[in-house]
C-alpha cells in the first residue's frame, strides 16, 4: 500500500488531474487529491483541509500559476508548491521559481514529479523543525527570565587571608536583589558593605566577627539599600569554611529577599493594633459566619474570651428578643454582598441582655465570592437609657413642641406680594427644634433674601437663631449691601456663638427690582443657585467668606450678577445635599439641579415641594435626619 500524499491539484483539466495522481500512484503514493480550478476555490481548500503540496498548472481560464501562488503566499502556509504546465516556456519558468515556487515540470515529461516532490516535503519538514526550535528557544528565554526576575535568593562568598576580607564573589541573584552584578562587587571590594542600612552595619560587621572568632551566628534579618534606592529587607545565614589546619579562610552566605513578608507582617502589627486598639467590639468571621478573630473590646463588652469565641458562629450571643425573619433578613442582606447596619438585643456571658448597634460588611476576593465578614459592634445601652429617660419626660416633649412652634412661627409665614415675582420658602426641622433660618426683606425697591444655618439641633441652636433674625432685622435698613449685613452680623454675634460654641454659615442676597441687579455674600454656606431655563445653565452664587463665630473683622466678599426674566431662585441648606440614601450615598448638588430643571415650570412653592418629594424617595423615609430649608424665587417674564 503506498504512502498517503494529501495534493491540491490546480487544474482546469480533468484529464490531466487524473494522469498526474497516476504518476503518484506509481511513485509509491495514496493520493488523496482535490482539483480546484479558482482562487476562491482554492483559498476554501486551504482553509478547510491539510495538504502535503500543492500541484499547478500555470495557465488557467480567468486564473494563472504565479495567482495560485500568490493566494498559498498569503495563507501563510509553508506547503511545496510545484508548476506543472505544458505551456511554460524556460523564461517564464525561472520568473516562477524567483516568485517561490519551489519546482517546475512539463507535462508529459513528469519523471522528476516524485523526487521533488519528496525533495521539497524533506525540505519543509526541515523549515517546520527549524520554526519549531526557534519557537522553544524563544519560550526557553522568556521562562529563564521569569526564573530570574522571580529569584529573591542568592549565595555570595567571602574569601579572608590572615583574617582580613580580600575577595568576595556574588551569584546570578544577586542582580535581581540588590540591582548590583557581581561585576560591580569585584570593582568595588566595599560595596557589600555600602548598601548595608546605616543602622544594621554594625549588626553586620558584628556577625562576621563572631564568624571570624569561629562562633556559630544564627541568621540575621536586616535591611539593604537597592541600587535604585529602595529599601529591601534579606536575611542573611552565614556558613564559614576553613583550611586543612582549621584556619577560617572564607564564608559562604545565603541572602533571601524577604521584603515581602516584612511588609505583609508590618501591615499585620498595625492592623492588629488598630484592632486592639478600637472603642467598638470587631469580629471577623468567615463566609460562613464563624469567628475566626475578636479584639479586646469584644471581651469587655460580651465577656467572652477570644479562645471562648473562636470557632463559634456568633448565635451564641443570641437573645430570645428577635423573630426568624430578623435573623433571615440580616443573613440574605449580606450574602448579597451589601453592608447591613441595625440595632439588636444580644445576651452577654453573665447572661444579662443588653441593645447593640451593628454594622457587618462583606469582604470580597477579586472574583466576587465573599471570603469575611467584619462586623462591628457598639453597647448602646445608654443611649437607649437615655432615650427612654426622654420619651418619659412628657413634660420635657411638650415644652419643645411648644418651642417648636414658637420657632416656626419667626419663620415667615406666607411670602410677600411681589410685582413680577413668585416666591415661597418651607423649613422642615429634623427634631422639635432646630437651626435654619431664611427670610425675606422688602426694603422699598430692594429684596433682601437671607438663609442661614447655625450648627447643632440644640435649643442653643434655636435661641441663635432667634437672636440672629432680630439683629438682622433691626440692622439691615441701615446697612448698605449683603457684604455690610454680614460682616455686622458677625461682629455683634460673636460673643455669643464662643460662649455657645456655635458657629452659623449664611447666604445674604439683595435684589434691587428696578435695575435687575442681584448682589450676593456668602459665610460658607452652600451657594444658592440662580437657573436660567432659556439657556439651560446654572450659575452658584458664591463669593469668599468665613463662617459667623470664629474671629473678628472678617471681610466678606461681594459678588453681583444680572437676573434675567424667566430665571429661577432657590436658596437652600445642606440638610438636602447632604441627605443620605440606605447606601450612604450623598442627594448632592447634582441631583437637586436635576429636579430644578426638570421642574422649573411649576410655581415656587411647587418646586419646593418636588425637591422634597425626590429627597423621600431618594431615602425611602418620610422624615430627614437634618434640617432642610428652602426659599425658591421665579422671576416672571
Amino acid at each position: 500500500m503506498g504512502k498517503p500524499l494529501r495534493v491540491l491539484i490546480v487544474e482546469d483539466s480533468e484529464d490531466d488531474t487524473l494522469l498526474l495522481t497516476f504518476e503518484l500512484r506509481r511513485g509509491n503514493y495514496a493520493p488523496i487529491a482535490k482539483r480546484v480550478e479558482t482562487a476562491e476555490a482554492m483559498r476554501r481548500a486551504l482553509e478547510e483541509d491539510e495538504w502535503d503540496v500543492v500541484i499547478s498548472d500555470y495557465v488557467l481560464p480567468g486564473f494563472t500559476g504565479l495567482e495560485a501562488l500568490q493566494v498559498l503566499r498569503e495563507s501563510g502556509l509553508d506547503i511545496p508548491f510545484i508548476i506543472v504546465s505544458g505551456k511554460i516556456g524556460e523564461d517564464t519558468a525561472v520568473g516562477a521559481m524567483k516568485e517561490g515556487a519551489n519546482d517546475y515540470l512539463i507535462k508529459g515529461h513528469t519523471s522528476r514529479l516524485i523526487p521533488a516532490i519528496e525533495r521539497e516535503m524533506h525540505e519543509a519538514e526541515v523549515r517546520r523543525k527549524k520554526r519549531e526550535a526557534e519557537a522553544a528557544l524563544v519560550r526557553s528565554e522568556r521562562r529563564y527570565k521569569r526564573l530570574v526576575a522571580a529569584v529573591t535568593d542568592y549565595i555570595y562568598t567571602v574569601s579572608l587571608s590572615d583574617g582580613e576580607v580580600v575577595r568576595t564573589t556574588h551569584g546570578p541573584g544577586c542582580l535581581s536583589v540588590t540591582g548590583y552584578s557581581n561585576e560591580e562587587y569585584v570593582d568595588n571590594p566595599f560595596l557589600w558593605y555600602q548598601m548595608i542600612h546605616e543602622e544594621d552595619r554594625a549588626a553586620v560587621t558584628g556577625l562576621t566577627e563572631e564568624v571570624k572568632a569561629g562562633r556559630e551566628v544564627p541568621s540575621l534579618e536586616h535591611r539593604i539599600r537597592h541600587k535604585d534606592g529602595s529599601l529591601r529587607w534579606v536575611i542573611n545565614t552565614i556558613v564559614p569554611r576553613y583550611s586543612e589546619r582549621g584556619e577560617l579562610i572564607a564564608y559562604d552566605g545565603l541572602i533571601s529577599d524577604i521584603s515581602e513578608r516584612k511588609r505583609a507582617e508590618e501591615s499585620l502589627q498595625v492592623q492588629s493594633a488598630a484592632l486592639e486598639a478600637a472603642a467598638n467590639a470587631i469580629v471577623i468571621t468567615d463566609s460562613r459566619g464563624m469567628v475566626l478573630s475578636v479584639n479586646a473590646a469584644f471581651t469587655r463588652m460580651t465577656g467572652y474570651t477570644e479562645a471562648e469565641a473562636v470557632g463559634r458562629d456568633l448565635s451564641f450571643l443570641k437573645s430570645d428578643r428577635h423573630a426568624p425573619d430578623f435573623y433571615e433578613d440580616l443573613w440574605n442582606t449580606i450574602m448579597s454582598g451589601r453592608t447591613w447596619h441595625g440595632e439588636m438585643v444580644n445576651r452577654r456571658k453573665n447572661g444579662e441582655l443588653y441593645p447593640e448597634e451593628q454594622t457587618i460588611t462583606p469582604v470580597t476576593d477579586e472574583t466576587g465570592r465573599i471570603k469575611h465578614f467584619i462586623c462591628i459592634k457598639q453597647d448602646i445601652t445608654e443611649r437607649k437609657l437615655a432615650e427612654q429617660a426622654l420619651l418619659q419626660n412628657t413634660s420635657l416633649h411638650k415644652e419643645m413642641e411648644i418651642a417648636r412652634q414658637i420657632q416656626l412661627s419667626l419663620l415667615p409665614a406666607s411670602p410677600p406680594l411681589l410685582s413680577g415675582i413668585d416666591c415661597a420658602g418651607r423649613c422642615v426641622p429634623a427634631s422639635h427644634i432646630g437651626g435654619d433660618y431664611f427670610d425675606i426683606l422688602p426694603h422699598g425697591e430692594r429684596l433682601d433674601l437671607v438663609i442661614a444655618d447655625v450648627s447643632g439641633h440644640s435649643v442653643g441652636a434655636a435661641l441663635i437663631m432667634v437672636e440672629t433674625r432680630s439683629v438682622l432685622h433691626a440692622q439691615m435698613p441701615a446697612l448698605d449691601g449683603p457684604a455690610q449685613v454680614v460682616a455686622a452680623l458677625n461682629e455683634i454675634l460673636l460673643d455669643d456663638l464662643s460662649r455657645a460654641e456655635l458657629f452659623i454659615t449664611m447666604s445674604y442676597l439683595s435684589y434691587q427690582r428696578g435695575t435687575g441687579k442681584l448682589r450676593y455674600s456668602n459665610a460658607g454656606h452652600p451657594p444658592p443657585l440662580l437657573y436660567r431655563p432659556a439657556e439651560e445653565r446654572f450659575f452658584e452664587l458664591d463669593a469668599e467668606g468665613l463662617i459667623l463665630g470664629v474671629q473678628r473683622r472678617v471681610a466678606f466678599h461681594e459678588l453681583s450678577i444680572q437676573v434675567e426674566k424667566g430665571d429661577m431662585l432657590l436658596l437652600y441648606t445642606d440638610g438636602i445635599t447632604e441627605t443620605e440614601n440606605g447606601d450612604g450615598e450623598f442627594f448632592g448638588k447634582e441631583r437637586l439641579k436635576g429636579v430644578l430643571a426638570r421642574e422649573h415650570k411649576k410655581t415656587a412653592a411647587g418646586i419646593i415641594e418636588a425637591i422634597l418629594d425626590a429627597l423621600r424617595a431618594f431615602t425611602g423615609s418620610a422624615t430627614f435626619n437634618d434640617d432642610i430649608s428652602m426659599l425658591a424665587l421665579k422671576f416672571l417674564p
